[in-house]
C-alpha cells in the first residue's frame, strides 16, 4: 500500500461517523441529548480504527529464526 496513513484516516472517519450515528440513535430512547453521548463514542472508535488500520497496513513480516 502506498499511502497507509491516508487509508487509515479514511477508515477512521467512516468508523467515527457510523459509530457516532449508531450510538446517538440507540441512546435517543434514554438520553435527551444523545448527541453528547454519540460524538465521544464516535471519536474514540475513529481513533481506535486509525491506530489498528495503520498498524495492520504497516506491519512487516519478521524473518523467522527457527531452525528446521
Amino acid at each position: 500500500m502506498r499511502h497507509p496513513l491516508f487509508a487509515s484516516f479514511a477508515v477512521g472517519v467512516v468508523a467515527a461517523v457510523l459509530v457516532g450515528v449508531a450510538v446517538t440513535e440507540v441512546a435517543a430512547r434514554w438520553v435527551f441529548f444523545s448527541l453528547f453521548v454519540g460524538i465521544p463514542a464516535g471519536l474514540v472508535a475513529g481513533v481506535l480504527a486509525i491506530a489498528v488500520t495503520y498498524a495492520v497496513l504497516t506491519r512487516r513480516m519478521a524473518p523467522s529464526n527457527a531452525s528446521e
